[in-house]
């Protein structure tokens, strides 16, 4: 007797919407572009506040010049997606932006010169990793030459709830990045040809302070290091009701400033209590434990 094969699942395949560009002038003009299921109805919001409409082209690009500027402060970017009547489905990024005040960087400080926005997409919940889309200039940066190489950086270091690490920095092409805690190696990562690099180690790491070391390595040769503290902070030793805070994937500091303070604006209040726990303002680091002072 012949065996009849089994039907093919007949469920649909849901395409949820994507970041793949967000572009913020100093005055907060802004550019959004994406991926979405083709001829799909997508909608960016404003911290939940519709911002504008598209709908995605047969391949399903989509690009979006909101009408009116991001007002300065602090914001997060979401976005939906509807197919015909279908529900709508949700990305499963979200995009924070910080757009400073006039004559302020985004760190609150003031500044002779036009300071960029700061863009960063976070994962909307959970783990992974985060991306910086955008980020102002430094103060002391010089103007790039042809042939300039880049500095070994860490832009993102994430971890998630068991102690898994992802981190993404710049590095020069043709060189590779090990990432070292306490001395031991934990992973290699390959630069990419336009500076790029990113390491997710499935290596779960217990709550402590280390050192985390990341060597640059053209060949069998060290040509850049970087070394600085990290600490995986167990939630549950930190009591209730006291004013410090673990930086959890997700976390920022103008988050962080959101919860605790009120607003996102006063987050510069929490890296002045920081300065030395905190390098840049610009770089988000989970795991560390942060002291939020009293505003009143």
């Amino acid at each position: 007797m012949p065996v009849t094969p089994p039907a093919e699942s007949t469920l649909p395949i849901i395409i949820l919407p994507a970041f793949d560009v967000v572009r913020v002038t100093p005055t907060g003009e802004i550019v959004v572009a994406g991926r979405a299921a083709p001829g799909s109805v997508v909608t960016v919001y404003d911290d939940g506040r519709p911002i504008g409409q598209i709908k995605a082209n047969g391949r399903g690009e989509w690009v979006l010049l909101p009408d009116s500027p991001l007002p300065p402060g602090s914001r997060e970017l979401s976005l939906s997606s509807r197919l015909g009547d279908a529900a709508p489905v949700w990305s499963e990024k979200v995009v924070v932006i910080v757009v400073p005040e006039p004559g302020l960087n985004v760190a609150g400080q003031p500044t002779d010169e036009s300071s960029g926005a700061l863009v960063v997409e976070i994962p909307r919940t959970g783990f992974g990793t985060s991306e910086v889309l955008q980020q102002p200039p430094a103060g002391e940066t010089q103007p790039v030459e042809p042939g300039t190489e880049f500095a070994l950086s860490v832009d993102v270091l994430d971890y998630d709830e068991n102690g898994n690490l992802g981190l993404s920095g710049r590095a020069n092409g043709n060189s590779s990045v090990l990432v070292y805690l306490d001395n031991g190696l934990l992973a290699t990562a390959a630069v990419e040809p336009g500076g790029n690099w990113r390491i997710i180690i499935e290596h779960p790491i217990v709550p402590g302070l280390y050192t985390l070391r990341l060597d640059e390595m053209a060949g069998d040769q060290v040509i850049a290091r970087l070394e600085f503290p990290f600490q995986r902070a167990d939630p549950k030793e930190i009591e209730s009701g006291t004013l410090l805070v673990v930086v959890q994937p997700g976390n920022s500091l103008w988050r962080l400033a959101r919860r605790t303070l009120g607003e996102g604006t006063s987050f510069t209040v929490i890296y002045q209590a920081n300065k030395d726990r905190i390098r840049d303002p610009d770089l988000i680091y989970p795991g560390q434990v942060l002291e939020v002072p009293r505003t009143n």
